[in-house]
């Protein structure tokens, strides 16, 4: 429909997770401990919201970080931003991804950028302090981070 080389494609698109990511934590302040759902899909694991918001931000975090090969899944098979100590840890931030794999546009940071957000406010924020402090304790007013 778009023709040829489209970048309208792509399974994990940085912005959408990020507005999902942020409805949920808003749902948990309202459901609290008392909603629960499967997570992941048919793993017959309980999550609250807040969990569920967590795992997802933590597997968009781990598209940066190397895994137990020593690889970034964000370079995907492109070995010499594997291996190669001049690339290695220079991270692209892609316009979507495929498995992980960076794919589309690396210098549209702004959205791919917003992991950074992810990072910080599950590095500084658990379940209990979002209750207490609310979603404005996390977004803000007028100045939303994600």
């Amino acid at each position: 429909m778009f023709g040829g080389n489209s970048n309208w494609r792509g399974p994990v698109w940085m912005p959408v997770h990020a507005l999902i990511i942020r409805a949920l934590m808003h749902y948990y302040s309202y459901y609290g401990d008392n909603f629960k759902i499967e997570c992941p899909t048919r793993s017959c694991n309980a999550m609250n919201l807040f969990e569920v918001a967590r795992e997802i931000a933590d597997r968009l975090t781990r598209i940066f970080l190397r895994d137990q090969y020593d690889r970034r899944p964000v370079f995907g098979g492109a070995e010499k931003f594997q291996h190669d100590p001049h690339w290695r840890d220079h991270l692209l931030f892609y316009k979507y991804f495929h498995s992980g794999a960076g794919i589309g546009a690396s210098h549209q940071t702004g959205w791919a950028g917003l992991v950074a957000g992810l990072i910080e406010i599950f590095g500084k924020l658990d379940a209990e302090t979002f209750v207490k402090g609310g979603p404005k304790a996390v977004f803000g007013g007028e100045k939303d981070r994600v």
